[in-house]
């Protein structure tokens, strides 16, 4: 093996581990700099919605002792709201809802642990784009919800404290 190659197989994965580091502080600074509690969650949704430009909006519902409310949002005053219908209808069906607005598309997905085991809904809003479909827009809605699942070992984690 040449020294070249050993090198730049090297720089790329510090590079690669960098970046994702840097990726969950930058979203944790985020949150930290309105000093508001910030969960999983959020540091979540934040860190999800900074790697997709294509989204407006990221929210995470879910049923509680509370009933269900939205527990985390890229629109910080969302959060605290008691869910709505696009919410509530992945809960109870499993299916997806889409909703074509004026400005773009709004996605609810139910969202899953790693595990598989539904812990509420995601919801993601695009901006308009030239020849965008729903089914074009829900498989992006989709990419995205199954990334965040990869994050989430359980629902109890969603509520837990970011570090």
């Amino acid at each position: 093996m040449n020294s070249t190659s050993y090198f730049s197989r090297s720089f790329r994965t510090v590079l690669v581990s960098a970046l994702g580091i840097c990726f969950l502080v930058s979203a944790s600074h985020a949150t930290q700099a309105t000093g508001a509690k910030t969960t999983f969650a959020q540091t979540l949704v934040e860190s999800t919605h900074a790697h997709h430009p294509e989204t407006t909006e990221i929210g995470i519902a879910a049923r509680s002792s509370r009933g269900c409310e939205t527990i985390a949002s890229t629109d910080r005053g969302d959060i605290g709201e008691k869910c709505e219908k696009d919410d509530l209808t992945p809960m109870k069906t499993g299916n997806p809802f889409v909703e074509k607005e004026k400005d773009g598309f709004d996605v609810s997905l139910p969202l899953h642990d790693a595990q598989g085991k539904m812990v509420g809904t995601v919801g993601i809003e695009f901006k308009s784009e030239p020849g965008q479909t729903e089914s074009s827009v829900l498989a992006q809605a989709k990419t995205i919800a199954a990334e965040m699942e990869t994050h989430i070992p359980s629902k109890a984690k969603l509520y837990e404290r970011a570090e």
